[in-house]
């Protein structure tokens, strides 16, 4: 799968690839009738992605597989068995049936009027990955689609499929898709209520505040439900996520500010001072690799003339000691690629 680069995109996935944050969120998310006859102890967060080179830039998938929850014989959520339309053996396919939950993060600023078409364009690639990998198969399990937003106006975009094809009348109905997405709509304007534990309400306010014109005090906020993480490890793994999305994220928010921050926050606490000075030193070693990356695209350019967007790149993304050994091979290199090999 590509990498994805875009801070709003890292925080999501760091986030919502955590077990314990996943099942929390379906927990508050999922209908009730759904929860009755799944088994989110089962989830699976899955490696693939259904999503094609071009849309990469767009948004960014996750897919969770939940298998069937295996029902008594009396139990009235199971689909009537007498029915051949809706017959599933469950206790045959509990162990291989999943049900897949597309969480479709939109990352932009602005509304994404056709995610209805996207989200068709992921439920045909998944059918289609499924048949690849059992070819024995006569069915196709259900998909859930789930569209989660925090953009900065509240999204009013169509939710049926049918809502997109003009004209449509009812003889052509029956021959046309037709679907809806479950939707968390974070955004600033929007009345939803963030429910869950705290990891699962921290992860969506932090969404939910990112374009704040006043980041850390939001920042400030987060930090302090940090501090009822009872885990300390993860208390930790979560800040450090956390200060990163909103000095990458928010593009106002400095370093220093949230050095202070967090000295103001947990005073005393040896946890997070250990915490502290690994983040001021990791903040040095980030302004030596700056500072190596200027320096050498100056002397690329002072030798070579103006420095193409590829090798620009690939200078700004080295570490401080690749960094080096290039400053050294300039001196004598008599080409742009000799720098670099």
């Amino acid at each position: 799968m590509d990498e994805i680069n875009n801070p709003h995109d890292v925080y999501f996935r760091e986030s919502f690839t955590r077990r314990e944050i996943a099942q929390d969120f379906l927990r508050q998310q999922l209908p009730a009738e759904l929860l009755e006859v799944v088994d989110l102890d089962s989830l699976e967060i899955s490696k693939d992605s259904y999503v094609s080179r071009e849309l990469r830039a767009s948004y960014s998938d996750l897919v969770y597989r939940l298998k069937w929850r295996v029902p008594d014989e009396a139990d009235p959520t199971v689909p009537d068995q007498a029915d051949p339309a809706a017959a599933v053996d469950l206790e045959d396919a509990a162990a291989t049936l999943a049900l897949h939950v597309y969480i479709l993060f939109e990352h932009k600023s602005h509304l994404d009027y056709w995610v209805l078409l996207q989200l068709l364009r992921y439920i045909a690639l998944q059918g289609d990955a499924y048949r690849k990998q059992h070819p024995e198969a006569k069915t196709l399990p259900p998909v859930y689609p789930l569209v989660l937003y925090h953009g900065q106006s509240r999204w009013r975009m169509p939710s049926d499929f049918h809502a997109l094809i003009r004209p449509l009348p009812e003889a052509l109905k029956p021959y046309v898709p037709q679907f809806r997405y479950a939707l968390q709509d974070l955004s600033p304007r929007s009345d939803v209520e963030i429910k869950g534990d705290v990891l699962t309400r921290l992860v969506q306010l932090a969404l939910r505040w990112i374009f704040s014109d006043q980041p850390l005090e939001h920042l400030e906020r987060l930090i302090a439900l940090i501090d009822q993480i009872a885990d300390r490890d993860t208390a930790l793994q979560i800040l450090e996520s956390l200060l990163r999305y909103y000095v990458q994220g928010t593009q106002r928010v400095e370093e220093d500010d949230a050095r202070r921050l967090l000295e103001q926050t947990s005073p005393g606490d040896p946890i997070m001072q250990t915490f502290i000075d690994r983040y001021i030193e990791q903040g040095r070693e980030q302004g030596k690799r700056q500072c190596g990356a200027e320096m050498l695209l100056r002397q690329m350019e002072r030798k070579f003339g103006p420095t193409d967007a590829r090798l620009r790149q690939q200078i700004q993304e080295a570490d401080a000691e690749t960094l080096l050994e290039w400053s050294d091979r300039i001196l004598t290199a008599e080409t742009p690629e000799a720098v670099f090999h």
